[in-house]
């Protein structure tokens, strides 16, 4: 009796292994199948991000992101996750010596935190705005956490994210079916710890404490523009 209970037992266990194997190969098999990549081969993908204060506005720029998408287009109710990367050193605000200063210890330290990541964990919200043969465009909430100079904050904001069935007109742009995606959002210098040269006050006068970020990029689910084949 006791030896039919240790093979029920066994069985059990390996019915569960090969289930749980199972769904996640499937999973995986799914997020490859629809994973985007944000990789334009002429860096046309472009996060901006401004600065308002009382004695300096500042507008920063950056075409080097990387990274992926993952969304279903026949299923967009399924959400959708993705991570995306921007070096620290690419970006640019118009005056050398401010984006050597940007890059310093005292201010993004990018020698030590080389990267700007944000990960994205949920589309949720999902509405359609418009739809036609060759594409459909859809509001949704995107959550998830930036991580800058080390320190990672929390953070929920709107986009708008178009699914492009391959075409003529898209291969102008790159191969593959492509996912455009626009977003916006505000993070606080504080909350990354990000204080400036100490004794200069500079976060307030020249610099604003908030700091908003807009992005807008074209990502392709073609093989050809993957980084890695695992998104990462």
């Amino acid at each position: 009796m006791k030896k039919l209970q240790i093979i029920f037992i066994s069985v059990a266990i390996l019915m569960i292994a090969v289930v749980s194997a199972s769904a996640q190969h499937s999973h995986s098999a799914r997020d490859e199948h629809n994973m985007f990549y944000v990789n334009d081969p002429v860096n046309r993908n472009t996060v901006t991000f401004k600065s308002t204060a009382p004695l300096e506005d500042i507008v920063g720029t950056s075409n080097n992101i990387t990274g992926y998408l993952v969304f279903d287009p026949e299923n967009p109710k399924n959400g959708g996750h993705g991570e995306l990367t921007v070096p620290v050193k690419s970006l640019n605000t118009g005056i050398p010596t401010r984006d050597e200063h940007l890059a310093a210890k005292d201010w993004m330290n990018a020698e030590k935190y080389p990267n700007i990541v944000l990960k994205i964990d949920e589309l949720k919200s999902i509405r359609e705005i418009s739809s036609n043969s060759s594409s459909t465009t859809y509001d949704v909430t995107a959550t998830g956490e930036v991580i800058i100079k080390g320190k990672s904050k929390r953070i929920e904001f709107p986009a708008r994210i178009t699914y492009l069935v391959e075409s003529e007109k898209t291969n102008a742009r790159m191969p593959g079916d492509l996912l455009a995606a626009r977003a916006e959002f505000d993070v606080s210098l504080a909350d990354f710890g990000i204080t400036g040269p100490a004794g200069m006050d500079i976060i307030g006068t020249k610099v604003g404490e908030t700091i908003t970020i807009e992005a807008s990029m074209v990502a392709s689910n073609s093989s050809e523009l993957a980084l890695n084949p695992a998104g990462k």
